[in-house]
Order: C-alpha cells, then structure tokens, then sequence
C-alpha cells in the first residue's frame, strides 16, 4: 500500500469527518418553500352572532426557511387565527394577513390561499312560546304544563318563524288515571327547527280526572 495512504491516517479521518458535517452544516441552512395546510380558528365571535356559511377548517401556506427547520416543523405548532370581533350581520369579508398567521419565527410567509374569507353572519335572538301538549285529551281531564311557555333561542330569521312548541308524543288512557285522581309525568320538548335551543327542553304534565258530575279534585 502506498505511503501517503497511511501517513497522517488519524489527521486525514479528521478532515473528512470535518468536511462532512460542514456539508451537511451548509445544506441545512439552505433556503427553500414547503407548502402547509394548517388549521383556521375563528376568535372573539360576538356572542349575539352566528355564522350561518360553511367556512373552510384549513388555510393553505407557503413558507420559506431553512430545510432544516421546514423538516422539523410541527403542523400542531402552526395555525392561522382570524379575529372576528368586528363581524356584523350580514355578509362579511376579511382579509387573511401574515400578521394572523402562527408559524415558527425562523419561518416567513410568501403564500396564504386563499386570502380572504366572505362570512356571512346573522343575529341570534330569543323570544318565550307556548308549549303545546301532543296528546289525545278527554274532555273530563284538566290539563295543566308546567311551565306552560318556554324561551327559545336560535337564528332570528327561525325564531319569529315560531309560534308554539310541541312536546314529545305523550301517550294516556282514561284507564291509567282513576276519577278524582292526579297523574304527573315529565315529557321533552320537540325542537320546531334544527339549531334552535330551548330552555327548558322539558315539561311536567299535570293531568287531574274530574269525579263523576263533578270537577277535578
């Protein structure tokens, strides 16, 4: 084996060693773009609105870094957050910004898409109804509900469509409830459209059977 093969063996492994981690050193530091779809979070939404389009759950980024960070990115880590303290009812647009964007700070922004969202928001509004007892009644029971109104809330257009709410099919008979007695039973409520929340979303029923020739006891 040739001399210079061998001389300085220790010195020569050094240097190769140095040079490869120079080179993986430089590669690393190298700037390129890797393209993200990371999560939207709609904050500070008035209480007294709500949101009645689809709006997508992820915004699409480019960004540009070191491939060494880029590689080591944790999608958990990064997210666009919108502030929707200013939405009003109505149609809305907001614009999606690098300033909204969360990402790690060695990471820049050179693409959101899309960029701008059109939101379309209505007022939530409330309003008490009657509720009104789904069941086949005789002409000798007094009926009563307790309570005899419940408060529903929801999207205004859908609430001022209301105007009584319905229990849940109450099944009875003349011969569950014996003359001059009381049955009571808790029965839910039926919502009348999808999203409208009811308060409560149950009634008790009080039914008493009058006595014969008389009135309830």
């Amino acid at each position: 084996m040739p001399g210079f093969l061998t001389e300085h063996w220790l010195e020569k492994i050094l240097s190769l060693l140095l040079a490869m981690l120079l080179w993986v050193y430089v590669t690393g530091q190298e700037k390129s773009e890797m393209g993200f779809a990371v999560p939207l979070e709609l904050a500070n939404i008035p209480p007294n609105m709500e949101i009645v389009n689809k709006i997508p759950h992820f915004i699409t980024l480019r960004v540009r870094g070191s491939s060494r960070v880029l590689n080591q990115v944790k999608l958990g880590n990064m997210k666009v957050i919108l502030d929707l303290s200013h939405l009003r009812e109505g149609k809305n647009v907001f614009a999606i910004t690098r300033d909204q964007v969360v990402i790690p700070k060695e990471l820049v922004v050179t693409h959101i898409s899309p960029s701008y969202l059109r939101i379309i928001a209505e007022k939530v509004a409330e309003k008490r109804v009657p509720v009104v007892l789904n069941a086949r009644i005789s002409p000798d029971w007094d009926v009563t509900l307790e309570p005899s109104e419940v408060l529903i809330r929801g999207l205004k257009s859908k609430v001022k469509r209301v105007r009584v709410v319905k229990t849940q099919r109450f099944r009875v008979s003349a011969g569950d409830i014996m003359p001059g007695k009381t049955l009571e039973e808790t029965v839910k409520l039926i919502s009348p459209m999808q999203g409208l929340q009811l308060f409560p979303d149950k009634v008790k029923v009080i039914i008493r059977v009058r006595k014969e020739g008389g009135k309830a006891s």
